[in-house]
């Protein structure tokens, strides 16, 4: 499916918007909040009464209730903060709904360090990680709300377990106006052969930024947004690597599983030796306030602190 970008609004509202179209015109799609709302996800409860559940808060009733539902023949949704749709109902995740393989899409909202100030009980820097290792399910992780948007369809035409990551509003759009497909599951933004920058989600932003600034120091550098992080698109993947002589991961999640390890883990299996780095969250919790770009500014996950990371790996 190839859409022309047009969002301009936030992942969440992005994807509920195209969301509900399915569901008007699917009276077999069901979706089940865990006390999260949405000005783009009133309208579900509104016009389509009999297709919107709320639980309340609790998280792993909501997987429950998805499931048995999923059992009888629907597509449901479910839709909470993001560490307490993976990591609260993990067991719910990887019994109920990975293990039966039911079409369960969950939605977790707030990825990340997006709830920057709430400290660890609201990061998400765990999830890919802990998600990735249960068989059958499919992971997204946008970069903007034209792929979130995008997501609407094709999580609806897959059958799967799935579960997608998203941020809150403000995140800047990439690809509004473009002629893009995120079928994919991955997109190169721009290619260079002296290094290729692997991103996902918020840290494509930055990897762009830090891409201008080592362009500007005569570095041929590209740029991959890897939106489904699980499957990776190995073939593709590979394809956009060839002839790239060094690769730096960089991802706002702990180093210990996450995209990075992903990456790393198929270039052993593969026997590619292409020298590579990994950035991101180094094995410890984040209790600095300030907000989110304090976060990335004490651990090297901002623009400055990613290019110079680089650099001195690179020897520039």
């Amino acid at each position: 499916m190839s859409q022309t970008a047009k969002f301009t609004i936030g992942m969440r509202d992005a994807f509920f918007t195209e969301l509900f179209e399915i569901f008007a015109r699917d009276p077999n799609c069901v979706f089940i909040t865990a006390d999260n709302g949405a000005p783009s996800l009133d309208r579900f409860g509104d016009e389509l009464p009999d297709q919107f559940f709320t639980v309340g808060i609790a998280e792993q009733q909501c997987i429950g209730m998805a499931c048995g539902m999923a059992y009888e023949g629907r597509k449901v949704y479910t839709y909470a903060i993001a560490p307490f749709i993976s990591l609260r109902a993990y067991e719910q995740q990887k019994i109920d709904v990975c293990a039966m393989n039911l079409p369960i899409v969950s939605i977790g909202v707030g990825r990340g360090y997006a709830y920057d100030i709430m400290g660890p009980t609201h990061h998400t820097v765990e999830d890919i990680t802990i998600m990735r290792a249960l068989p059958n399910l499919t992971i997204h992780n946008p970069a903007d709300g034209v792929a979130a948007g995008a997501l609407a369809e094709i999580s609806y035409r897959d059958a799967s377990p799935q579960y997608i990551r998203f941020d809150r509003a403000g995140i800047e759009d990439l690809y509004a106006g473009m002629d893009v497909s995120f079928e994919d599951g991955l997109i190169e933004i721009a290619h260079g052969e002296d290094l290729c920058i692997i991103a996902t989600g918020v840290m494509v932003h930055n990897a762009l930024k830090v891409r201008e600034r080592l362009t500007e120091k005569g570095l041929k550098v590209g740029v991959i947004d890897l939106h489904r992080l699980k499957p990776i698109n190995r073939d593709l993947l590979f394809e956009k690597l060839s002839g790239v002589s060094n690769v730096c991961t960089v991802e706002e999640h702990l180093l210990a599983g996450g995209m990075g390890s992903s990456i790393a883990e198929l270039f052993i299996d593969e026997c590619v030796s292409t020298p590579t780095l990994r950035i991101g969250q180094d094995d410890r919790f984040a209790f600095d306030m300030g907000g989110r770009e304090q976060i990335w500014k004490t651990y090297g996950l901002d623009v400055d602190g990613i290019t110079a990371r680089i650099e001195r790996w690179m020897g520039k």
